[in-house]
């Protein structure tokens, strides 16, 4: 039938117009599952939920399971629904394209009245894979197939201040870009955090004094915000805040890991801006869609590497490699490790 964006999902579920079978997949986990169970919802009446609904743990079931579940007829309702996760559909297609027999007569045989969901969680599908887009052809001869990626920032910053709308609170666009640049891009979190904020409001204005309040700053925050205190040459801030992240107990190598990406994309930026490329193009670049949602990310890095040269952001990467080496495979203490990296990556 289709390959549906989120938007288009969102519009058939309302519809009412159900398809036989969904392959739901992507990588954002929060809409992944909200719209596989928004269409379990939709399609079964909660009061006969016990005979009409069947959730199965793809790592766990089998093919014959399941088209016992889509066989059976539905008890005072329309439709039956099957929500499948993360069944590892792509193991049913050979090296050469051949498909399996029985999982062919399984996805070609969904009766009118049922709807079967695949719904991958923790399952990577790869669209460039050949078993996994031989998987989507064949489903998306019958069914639709629905790639639910992340939001980028400003989709993030307008779902949080509708959502804060539906709690009877006002968040303006620079308090809830503050929320994501505090928190992260995990949807899921962002929710959560937000509720938080909500419940201590009660109603009216969100300040960002209220935020600072409730919000919980995510580990990568926390270490972005070391980031941006090193390329300003901020050395007083900078060691403060390293000392926070070892009182909070964060494994140094984690900490070295998202300051070097940090400086990773700088690098980037700024050669691509040196060979006359604008950097937008390195979502086009870089896979697994690095970048693709993430051009705040890159905003970013091109606003810090302003002050640097590319020599010296090579010399920052080395910096960081060396770091990485000695916290690996010698036996220093970690933390002077680390002080050490930030006063060298303080000197360029």
């Amino acid at each position: 039938m289709a390959q549906f964006n989120e938007e288009a999902l969102k519009k058939q579920i309302k519809s009412g117009d159900f398809s036989r079978i969904y392959f739901i997949y992507g990588n954002e986990g929060y809409l992944k599952q909200h719209y596989a169970n928004l269409i379990c919802d939709k399609t079964v009446s909660k009061d006969f939920a016990d005979f009409n609904l069947k959730k199965l743990d793809g790592k766990e079931t089998s093919l014959n399971e399941i088209y016992d579940c889509i066989s059976s007829f539905p008890m005072m309702s329309d439709f039956t629904c099957t929500l499948v996760k993360d069944f590892p559909l792509n193991t049913f297609i050979g090296d050469r394209g051949k498909v399996d027999g029985e999982f062919q007569t399984v996805i070609s045989d969904i009766p009118e009245s049922s709807v079967l969901v695949f719904w991958m969680d923790t399952i990577d599908v790869d669209e460039k894979n050949s078993k996994w887009a031989k998987v989507i052809k064949i489903i998306d001869e019958i069914g639709i197939c629905a790639a639910i990626d992340k939001r980028t920032r400003s989709a993030l910053e307008k779902l949080l201040i509708a959502s804060a709308q539906k709690k009877d609170c006002s968040l303006s666009r620079d308090c809830a870009a503050y929320i994501v640049s505090l928190v992260g891009e995990d949807m899921a979190t962002l929710q959560n955090e937000l509720h938080k904020v909500c419940a201590y409001v009660g109603s009216g204005e969100i300040t960002k004094k209220d935020i600072d309040k409730t919000v919980i700053v995510s580990v990568e925050a926390k270490i972005f915000q070391l980031s941006r205190m090193v390329c300003r040459g901020e050395a007083d801030n900078a060691y403060e805040n390293l000392q926070n992240l070892f009182k909070l107990r964060e494994e140094p190598v984690v900490i070295l890991s998202v300051l070097s990406k940090s400086f990773v994309d700088m690098y980037r930026v700024k050669a691509t801006k040196e060979a006359g490329v604008p950097y937008s193009k390195l979502g086009e670049i870089f896979a697994p869609n690095i970048y693709k949602t993430k051009m705040f990310t890159l905003d970013n890095a091109a606003n810090d590497a302003a002050r640097f040269t590319v020599t010296q952001l090579k010399s920052a990467l080395d910096i960081l490699s060396d770091a990485d080496r000695r916290l690996k495979s010698t036996g220093e203490d970690s933390k002077i490790v680390l002080e050490e990296t930030i006063l060298r990556l303080l000197r360029l």
